[in-house]
């Protein structure tokens, strides 16, 4: 199977910068910049087109942007290194899995725990506009020398205050956006990486890849192929392990149930690049609330 052509889409086709404006979130770093662990804030305003009927992110996407600022934050205390992500956690607080709370735009406020000589831990909490706290972070990070150096940063940081692109690529649905495809059978998704999920590097995105991950789990439970909204069942919380990075496509997703106790239905979920010889990309555990 071959990767199904580009978007034929305006500046979303540029590489680096397709999660940024799909997933709008200004963030700051707090201080003056001379802090050996860096702080940093973030602010989600977020678009009708990607939460649910209740107005809350799914949880795929919740990750994409603590990966987003987790990994921002983490690099900035390697400079002048840079990081890649190599484990990803995220729960949910139980009380904002339903109802109005964890709804509507968020805050998400980033710390480094830790810098090791070779890897950096980050926690990210994330709150809804009236202060509830709707899920905590934590992101683990290998230092490396990237090919061409880190990006370009001005201490004390700000990033992402950009204008609304008024592309229509980043209105379309998550499904369409991130390229999903069906596979055989429930629980099994494919995801085309387009120019647009792809980091400065030219690598899928992590947070393409954690949306991956959680649709496949949910689309499991749910026992459909298709991808898309899956009314009353969301990811209470999740860990994903990033083993390798995605470079040719398709990615596939497949997911299995491992048991159920009451609401809660433990899935694992596996992501292979099927483009470099099936290469084991991630390794994920969920567990996936049916209300």
């Amino acid at each position: 199977m071959t990767s199904r052509p580009e978007p034929s889409f305006g500046s979303g086709n540029l590489r680096g910068i397709g999660m940024s404006h799909y997933l709008p979130m200004p963030i700051v770093e707090i201080g003056d910049g001379s802090a050996p662990l860096p702080t940093t804030r973030g602010r989600f305003a977020a678009p009708a087109h990607v939460v649910d009927a209740d107005g809350r992110l799914e949880t795929g996407m919740l990750a994409s942007l603590t990966d987003s600022i987790g990994g921002m934050t983490s690099g900035l205390s390697c400079l002048p290194d840079w990081i890649v992500t190599t484990n990803l956690s995220l729960r949910r607080a139980p009380d904002a899995l339903a109802g109005p709370r964890g709804t509507g735009d968020l805050q998400i406020d980033t710390r480094v725990m830790r810098r090791g000589r070779s890897s950096v831990v980050t926690r990210s909490t994330v709150s809804d506009g009236d202060g509830h706290e709707v899920a905590t972070s934590w992101l683990s990070c290998a230092v490396l020398t990237p090919a061409g150096g880190p990006p370009p940063f001005t201490r004390p940081v700000t990033m992402n205050h950009h204008e609304v692109d008024d592309d229509p690529l980043y209105r379309l649905a998550p499904e369409r956006f991130f390229a999903l495809e069906a596979g055989e059978r429930p629980g099994e998704l494919l995801l085309h990486p387009a120019v647009h999920l792809r980091n400065p590097w030219g690598i899928l995105h992590g947070g393409s890849v954690a949306h991956l991950l959680d649709t496949a789990a949910r689309c499991v439970v749910a026992d459909r192929t298709e991808p898309g909204p899956t009314p009353g069942i969301i990811v209470s919380d999740l860990v994903i392990h990033y083993m390798n990075p995605g470079r040719e496509g398709p990615v596939v997703a497949s997911a299995s149930i491992l048991g159920q106790r009451g609401h809660d239905i433990l899935v694992r979920v596996t992501a292979h690049d099927r483009g470099a010889d099936d290469r084991l990309m991630n390794v994920a555990a969920m567990t996936v609330r049916v209300r």
